[in-house]
């Protein structure tokens, strides 16, 4: 549907002119051999409805022996002269105003028509919407160009000239609209004459958030401590309120953390660093065990001593297995021992703990499972370790991997996050002895990450540094027979040099990742987590990263601060993670963190670097996008700001692998979800 909006003055003879510019009747055309106006149509399409904004004005008799005719003489006479167009009109009156005499008529007339302007953006979605400047007081056009910078408009037009001989239409273009300004949706009744009480409500909400983003400038271009760019539609607000973002401190009082995380969660949010492999929790990871029921119930049909082992483990798990101290040997040992696939041994450890989530999260973690201050400092080795339940040995089965993708997704959706980044080694999940190949397994997780329609989502292949040379071969051979796929096409991004950096360094993998930078794929690189900055150097010089997981030990190089700085490299910080396996300082924790190191993130930010904020391992880590935000601020001395914590996330938008233009509708998208917390004073 295509809308025309005028308003309506005492000359209606203009309402026929401005609707015989649009709708062409060779009949009994208005501009019959006008050129001009037949050139104009190529840029204008016929409309349906043309919409009238007039004052409730009285018949009256001039002393000339002209008339202005009443409102309704004027709207009989319009649809008459005009039924030849074929067009739908309507008449939006100012009840009990005759004429705009005063401000006050003038400020009712001006609500009025941004009101009738606002409700053609919501109805014509899809549609045309004409402005015309041609009727009325030169108040009335003045609202009408107001209305247009506002609401935007695919052409204003106006009509010179002030008889049909002489009349000259000339356009003016079509308007972009303020994207500071959100109003309310707008709702009137469907009268062909509608008559509207005098009121300037809408129009003051409107002035107020004119008024606002006119503090754009002071905000964001005057400030000149302001080092990095926070969200746009930030530095809308008025400075007293940016002043009290940067001074509203998160992390520091722990009888506010319920508040604080309900702050947190409302959010929009992205997650860059999130791997497949261990984002399950106690009770997930039982969900997921279920998918193995069928094949175990098979299993035990034939074999007696996989059977046997069962019905003891269902006599008394927890005796059985605490004494385990690595799952991954145990598990293969167990696998042999029993000649049943790795997958049963798993699930059917995990399966005799279905009614009891807490007693699995105890089995898996021990201690750390009820202290949060001891879960630090625990290293690497261990608390992969922690994870041995899930990840490849849960995995490798088809309906499991669909499962997990199904309860991250879920998880992103309640934590409110926008955009996430999902990273796997398929080959780890590969499982010959079913058919499922690392091919099958990534058009697997595509297919899941496609059904979470609220989530825009992006997947990585992680090459181990474990057995690297090979494993990035294998990866690219299986991109290369993958990308020919839509559907992979569509989610898969670039690859990530992940695991214990001391096992490979990152400038002993350069001609294998070559492969990879000549197909411009992106690329992140686990570095700075345990090793020193020069594993952050190498990332950057001989792998082209454009992203850094953790980075932690950045500050031990200035200059190579500096570059990442220069690049817009990203680096993805994953709080509790780190907390837990370098170990530092948390204000909940005082006496008990005091000597361990401060979180360097405030010191990033300041520095204005791209510096997000992710989940890790959210299963191994027990923790979420929410919490993550939250650990930040308790991992910084004195806390993080609101607007700290606003930067974090803009910085994981920007920096997102997704593409140029999606992401900066993306971006946009977000932007408008923070209006509408602004709008609503949530922010």
């Amino acid at each position: 549907m295509n809308i025309l909006i005028s308003a309506l003055g005492a000359t209606p003879d203009i309402i026929e002119e401005t609707i015989g510019i649009f709708n062409y009747n060779e009949n009994v055309e208005f501009y019959q051999g006008n050129t001009t106006v037949k050139a104009l149509r190529n840029d204008l399409e016929r409309v349906d409805e043309v919409w009238l904004v007039a004052t409730d004005q009285k018949h009256k008799d001039l002393s000339n022996g002209k008339q202005i005719l009443s409102l309704q003489e004027s709207f009989d006479y319009i649809c008459r002269n005009c039924a030849q167009y074929n067009v739908h009109i309507r008449i939006f009156v100012l009840d009990g105003v005759d004429d705009i005499v005063n401000e006050d008529d003038a400020r009712a007339f001006h609500d009025l028509l941004l009101r009738v302007v606002a409700y053609a953006h919501q109805q014509n979605v899809g549609g045309k919407l004409y402005l015309s400047l041609a009727c009325g007081r030169k108040t009335m056009s003045t609202d009408m160009q107001d209305a247009a910078y506002i609401f935007g408009c695919d052409n204003l037009l106006h009509v010179l000239g002030d008889n049909k001989e002489a009349s000259h239409p000339m356009l003016m273009g079509s308007v972009t609209p303020n994207e500071a300004i959100r109003v309310q949706n707008v709702e009137f009744d469907s009268d062909l004459v509608l008559r509207c009480k005098p009121s300037t409500s809408f129009l003051n909400d409107v002035e107020e958030q004119k008024q606002q983003s006119q503090h754009f400038f002071t905000s964001y271009y005057l400030n000149e401590k302001e080092t990095r760019s926070n969200f746009h539609i930030l530095y809308t607000l008025p400075p007293s309120e940016i002043a009290r973002l940067k001074n509203s401190i998160l992390g520091i009082n722990k009888e506010k953390q319920a508040e604080e995380i309900e702050w947190l969660r409302q959010l929009p949010k992205t997650d860059l660093h999130c791997h497949l492999g261990g984002v399950l929790y106690p009770i997930d990871m039982i969900e997921v065990a279920e998918c193995y029921i069928p094949k175990i119930e098979e299993e035990l049909q034939y074999n007696r001593a996989y059977s046997d082992w069962v019905n003891q483990l269902k006599q008394g798990p927890t005796a059985l297995l605490r004494k385990v101290e690595s799952w991954k040997e145990w598990l293969n040992n167990k696998s042999k021992e029993l000649e049943v696939e790795k997958g049963l041994i798993t699930a059917s450890i995990i399966l005799t703990y279905k009614n009891n989530a807490e007693e699995l999260g105890k089995l898996i973690f021990k201690n750390y499972w009820e202290s949060e201050c001891d879960y630090k400092q625990i290293g690497i080795n261990t608390y992969e370790g922690l994870g041995d339940l899930q990840g490849s040995a849960l995995l490798c089965n088809e309906a499991a991997i669909r499962r997990t993708v199904n309860k991250l997704t879920d998880r992103c959706r309640k934590e409110n996050v926008k955009y996430l980044e999902v990273r796997c080694s398929p080959n780890n999940y590969e499982n010959k002895s079913t058919g499922l190949s690392p091919d099958k397994i990534l058009l697997a997780i595509c297919e899941e990450l496609n059904k979470a329609e609220e989530l825009t989502s992006s997947l990585l292949i992680i090459a181990s540094r474990h057995g690297a040379e090979e494993k990035i071969k294998h990866s690219i051979e299986l991109v290369q027979r993958l990308k020919g796929n839509e559907l992979f096409r569509k989610y898969f991004r670039g690859f990530d040099l992940a695991g214990d950096e001391s096992a490979k360094a990152a400038k002993d993998v350069r001609v294998q990742f070559l492969e990879i930078m000549k197909e411009c794929y992106n690329i992140t690189i686990h570095a700075g987590e345990t090793m020193p900055s020069e594993s952050i150097w190498e990332a950057v010089y001989y792998l082209s990263a454009e992203r850094i997981g953790h980075g932690l030990k950045l500050l031990e190089s200035k200059e190579l601060m500096d570059k990442l700085l220069e690049r817009g490299i990203g680096i993805e910080m994953c709080p509790s993670s780190n907390y837990q396996i370098v170990g530092y300082c948390d204000n909940y924790y005082p006496n008990e963190t005091y000597s361990l190191n401060k979180y360097p993130i405030k010191s990033y930010l300041e520095k204005g670097l791209r510096v997000s904020i992710n989940t890790d391992d959210p299963g191994i880590s027990l923790t979420d996008c929410t919490h993550e935000l939250h650990k930040a601020a308790r991992m910084t001395k004195g806390g993080l700001s609101k607007w700290d914590i606003l930067q974090l996330i803009c910085n994981g938008f920007r920096t997102a692998f997704f593409p140029y233009e999606k992401k900066k509708s993306l971006i946009r998208e977000t932007e408008k979800d923070l209006g509408e917390l602004i709008a609503k004073g949530k922010l």
